[in-house]
């Protein structure tokens, strides 16, 4: 039975976007309504952050120890973690929208999403960043821009929209960065909780995890049937990313927001699980400036 184990001390109110940075060595992650970014350092668990001002739906490493940040409705380089912010690109500023979960591909584009802040109208968007660093919207109509993720071999992109309830999977062009034939592979009861984030082992199963479900599920995308579930002592699991030396740990992010403090004790706080199984790495982001 695999088992999940908190580490660290922070608590964030919306802990998301785990971030595997290979240059340090450490796990890097946001807290959205807690406006902070903050990292764990495996080495020896120590841990740090720092605030920004705004909405941080995700981070990347971007080399040369900086990170870009989606904050709100831009994107900043950061120098260094906590070090000067410089505004790199952005989309239209509308107080109702904000980037949520991005992830970056083997070539170092950046996919990051838009939400509808009321999480009620499709108002969002997916977009592509790469050079010149313009978002380019790729997939409209989004409401809850989450999970995403590719197949080892690359040729399936893995998309969440968590209101939805299930996972899309696009056929994907590497060398161009470009998407099509978008369908569902797997959908999801409403015990089941929403999808949210999501990363894929080096078998090409899909590891999602579950808002409101406190779970995380193995599925394989082919068949669409689960064959594992991580199971959690809190209710709001927002999502997770491979980390470690060789990838063989998995990293999962959670969230209080709504909770009273005596409901969950360990809402909110990083988890740690040796899933038995290698995952994909963290890519960075190639700036071309």
């Amino acid at each position: 039975m695999i088992t999940a184990e908190p580490v660290g001390n922070v608590r964030a109110v919306l802990g998301e976007g785990p971030f595997w940075n290979a240059e340090s060595g450490s796990l890097l992650w946001v807290d959205i309504m807690g406006k902070s970014i903050h990292e764990f350092k495996t080495v020896d668990e120590s841990e740090r952050g720092f605030q920004v001002p705004g909405n941080p739906g995700c981070v990347v490493g971007c080399g040369e120890q900086r990170l870009l940040a989606a904050i709100d409705n831009s994107l900043y380089l950061i120098d260094g973690f906590g070090g000067e912010m410089h505004h790199f690109a952005g989309v239209e500023d509308d107080p109702r929208l904000r980037f949520n979960d991005g992830k970056c591909d083997s070539r170092g584009r950046l996919w990051v999403g838009s939400m509808d802040r009321e999480e009620s109208e499709p108002l969002g968007s997916l977009y592509c960043v790469s050079a010149p660093p313009t978002p380019v919207s790729v997939l409209t109509g989004v409401t809850v821009s989450n999970g995403i993720a590719w197949s080892p071999d690359e040729k399936k992109m893995y998309y969440i929209d968590s209101p939805r309830r299930c996972v899309w999977a696009m056929d994907f062009d590497p060398v161009a960065g470009a998407i099509n034939n978008r369908r569902s592979v797997v959908e999801f009861s409403e015990e089941d909780g929403f999808p949210d984030g999501m990363t894929t082992d080096v078998y090409g199963r899909l590891w999602v995890a579950f808002w409101g479900g406190g779970k995380i599920l193995c599925i394989d995308p082919e068949t669409g049937r689960s064959e594992l579930s991580l199971e959690f002592p809190v209710s709001k699991i927002t999502s997770c990313a491979f980390g470690g030396d060789n990838l063989e740990y998995l990293y999962i992010t959670t969230a209080r927001v709504g909770l009273r403090d005596d409901e969950e004790p360990l809402a909110g706080r990083l988890f740690i699980a040796d899933p038995g199984v290698c995952g994909a790495p963290s890519h960075q982001y190639c700036v071309n400036e």
